[in-house]
């Protein structure tokens, strides 16, 4: 893909031997010889690798897969046939890692003397290593980053103890952050291109991903959505504490939504979503999907490959520097809406109503306010119509709708009737060179769940 200006010379410098599949020691950097690099220019990179990763190829795959869009053209048919492959996930899983060891050269060469920027790294770590275990289920954790030991064959973790694992990481990075100022050998200030060095917003942004990744399990004995609650009252509270990714002037450049529309047109907007959200009803639906001269969206139907439909609007793609939601207000709200009703709170329609007006008013940069479609009661409002509406809402973090899918069922979607399976996946094949080369990389079939869905 052209303009990926954005695997800045920081990034480059340490690319060799990050992911837990690669061999040879000229393929390892030594936390202990970080190659020039310092706090500053390690953090600009993980978080730019962060941007590709939750902008990049496999939450597309999430995407098609939860009928945001459909694969109409050249390498997003095979996702709209439910037939994603191993050789496609060498460079997402690559990217993973790699930007995961980044993380952990911050926190081990600098993190003693600079907590803060430890703490920003855990939190990082914990966005990229959710994003895996959410794709694949289980996956290295404990074991990898470890070949200058001569450990390139890492066992993988569970998924549970992975999710403990962003659990204590989080904890590790809010206790970072309570420091003292004087504490900190550095300080990030623009080489934090999400928060320029705005330690209370790092805070709130840990506190959110805390309930985003407790909320996983639902589904399982002893879920305390009280704990959903407590964690929620500490993190983001409105869209002005939004955890976005950043392009354009601060060097991370072209989002990767806008380039992938402009660079492969080979995604348009599905009939499924357009519908369900009543269309020009909605008022995010002309910021989703390119309305321009026809005055509606029109979403290619499940099943069908016509790329003569609408393709993405201006909230993914109105710029390369258009910025993107990583961790928001509008889905914090849906999960405090969720535990809400989980624990029979009557005024869980009010939260709801509020997650639906924050999306809205994020969506559109503040042109509507929502309210003309946030009209939820007592009455009506279940997990069922939360997850509903949190599915419309996640159009820019589909890996968060595909997550809930998994784990609720909802919302009620069918299948593409001319895939090649037969279900929508359940989990991305195990990457090809991973699978080659570590002979303790599971190989589940797609229909098999992750954990916290079984």
């Amino acid at each position: 893909m052209k303009n990926k200006k954005y695997i800045i010379a920081a990034l480059a410098l340490l690319t060799a031997g990050f992911d837990s599949c690669k061999k040879g020691e000229d393929l390892y950097t030594s936390p202990n010889q970080p190659a020039n690099a310092t706090p500053q220019t390690l953090l600009s990179a993980v978080e730019v690798g962060t941007f590709n990763n939750l902008e990049g190829g496999s939450v597309r795959i999430a995407s098609i897969f939860i009928q945001y869009n459909s694969g109409v053209a050249a390498q997003s048919i095979p996702h709209e046939q439910y037939m994603p492959t191993e050789s496609d996930m060498d460079n997402y899983w690559n990217g993973l890692y790699t930007n995961m060891n980044n993380c952990k050269l911050i926190s081990d060469t600098y993190g003693a003397q600079n907590p803060c920027y430890d703490g920003i790294a855990k939190v990082i770590m914990a966005m990229n290593l959710g994003l895996a275990a959410d794709l694949w289920g289980d996956v290295p954790y404990s074991e990898a980053f470890k070949g200058e030991s001569g450990n390139f064959t890492p066992h993988f973790d569970s998924q549970e103890a992975v999710l403990n694992s962003i659990q204590s990481m989080l904890d590790a990075a809010i206790a970072d952050f309570a420091l003292s100022a004087g504490s900190n050998h550095f300080m990030p200030a623009s080489d934090d291109f999400i928060f320029n060095g705005n330690i209370a917003s790092w805070t709130k942004t840990a506190y959110t991903l805390k309930a985003r990744y407790y909320s996983r399990l639902s589904k399982k004995a002893g879920f305390d959505p009280n704990i959903v609650l407590t964690n929620l009252a500490l993190g983001i509270s409105s869209n002005a504490d939004n955890c976005y990714s950043i392009h354009g002037t601060k060097g991370a450049e072209y989002n990767q939504w806008y380039a992938f529309l402009n660079d492969r047109s080979y995604m348009v907007a599905s009939k499924v979503l357009v519908d369900s959200m009543g269309n020009m009803t909605d008022p995010r639906t002309p910021f989703y999907f390119d309305t321009t001269g026809v005055g509606t969206a029109v979403g290619n139907p499940l099943g069908s490959s016509d790329p003569d439909v609408s393709y993405w609007g201006p909230y993914l793609a109105s710029s390369p520097a258009k910025h993107i939601p990583l961790v928001s207000f509008a889905e914090a709200q849906f999960l405090k809406a969720e535990a809400e009703v989980r624990l029979g709170n009557a005024a869980a329609f009010t939260t709801l109503n509020n997650a639906i007006m924050a999306s809205v008013s994020e969506v559109t940069e503040g042109a509507y306010t929502g309210s003309t479609i946030a009209n939820y009661t007592a009455l009506n409002t279940t997990i069922h119509t939360v997850i509903l509406e949190k599915w419309k809402s996640m159009f820019a973090q589909p890996v968060e709708a595909y997550s809930d899918y998994r784990r609720t069922g909802f919302p009620v979607l069918t299948p593409n009737p001319n895939a090649l399976r037969t279900y929508i996946p359940q989990r991305l094949p195990t990457a090809l060179t991973e699978r080659i080369s570590n002979p303790y990389a599971p190989t589940p079939d797609l229909n098999v769940p992750v954990w916290y869905a079984q």
